[in-house]
This record gives structure tokens, sequence and C-alpha cells, in this order.
């Protein structure tokens, strides 16, 4: 029941950025994130979804394996970086553009899905669902690399290219009157906080 449950909540996943980041590349987005073409990987929500939907592509093929058979170490550490980066975007939404930009514009159309039930269904899989591999908990530091590396690269543009020299808009609004380094001490330190959480609830339930 366990590999069935993660079997559909994966395949949703999988289905749902495939959709909605196709619609982007190949349309337009919608809400705050109204771009179209390769312009929709400069948005951590959209890398942040391809990540978690890799990571479960190769869990969804791992299914026919059967519950006695450890899954692969690296898959579930994928997994579990992607189900931390979008659960980043999820309360990144919630707590801060929601109510600076307005909800309805977070969750209009595909943005439901990336920023709000792509993100549960990661949470629900991985928590108690996916795998029967429980992780070291230095595996930490891992969740902490796409926001890192996300953020490294959204600050180079923002701050030191710009958006006059082909750069990019502070789209996200983090560096208001230049105070970029509080709001990304902020998402480093929740990210990590998210991570353990993570990390705690599937080990406890894989033991």
């Amino acid at each position: 029941m366990k590999r069935l449950l993660s079997l559909v909540l994966n395949i949703f996943i999988v289905w749902s950025v495939a959709t909605a980041v196709g619609q982007m590349l190949f349309f337009r987005g919608e809400g705050n994130m109204q771009v179209s073409g390769l312009a929709a990987f400069r948005y951590f929500t959209v890398d942040s979804n391809i990540l978690v939907a890799i990571a479960s592509a190769a869990l969804i093929l791992r299914g026919g394996g059967g519950p006695k058979v450890k899954d692969p170490a690296g898959v579930i550490i994928l997994k579990y970086m992607g189900t931390t980066a979008v659960t980043v975007t999820m309360v990144t939404i919630l707590l801060f553009l929601g109510p600076t930009m307005g909800y309805e514009y977070m969750f209009t159309g595909i943005n439901l899905y990336l920023h709000l039930l792509v993100p549960l269904a990661a949470i629900l899989s991985f928590v108690f669902f996916d795998g029967n591999r429980d992780l070291h908990p230095l595996c930490v530091v891992f969740s902490i690399l796409p926001t890192f590396c996300y953020g490294a690269i959204y600050i180079w543009q923002v701050v030191y290219v710009g958006p006059e020299n082909g750069g990019w808009r502070d789209f996200y609004g983090f560096n208001v009157n230049g105070n970029w380094r509080v709001p990304l001490a902020v998402m480093l330190a929740g990210t990590v906080g998210l991570g353990i959480m993570l990390l705690a609830g599937h080990n406890g339930r894989t033991k």
C-alpha cells in the first residue's frame, strides 16, 4: 500500500510539473510568472519543481522493485533535496510573496500546482510513503544546496549585474533598498530548518 500511494503521488508530481512547465516553455506562464520560453528557468519555483519531478520519476521507475529491496540512497537523497526545495517555495509564497503580492496572484492557474499542490504531494510522499531507507543526519547538508546555489545566482544577476546590464529584475523583492543580505540569511536558515524537519519525519517513519 505504501508503494502504491508513493507511486500515485509521484505520478501526480511528474504530470503536474510537466504540464505547468510545458505551458511556460511553449506558451506563457501565469500570475507572478508571466514569462515564456527559457526565461521560466529564472524562477526558483520552476527549478525546484523540476528537481522534485526528476526525483519522482526515478522513484516511479523504482516502484516495481518490491518492498524488500533497499532503495538507492542517491534517489532518496535527490527526493529529499527536491522536497526541501519545493517546501521552501511553498513557505515563501505563504509567508512572504503571498502577503506582499497577493495570494490570488500566486495561486492562479498553473501556479496553484507549482506553489502549493506539488509541494504538498512531495512532502506527503517523502515523509510517509517514499522509500524504505533512512538517511544519515548529515544529509541535511544536501537540503540546502538548491537554495544556496539559486541564491548565489539570483544575487549575482540582480545585484552585481543588474537589469540595466542584462541581468534580472528583482522579481522576488529580496533586494529592497539594497538590503539583500537579510532575506538571503533568512532563506538559508529557513531551508536548514525545513530540511531538518523533513529528514526527521522521513527517518521516523522508516525506523
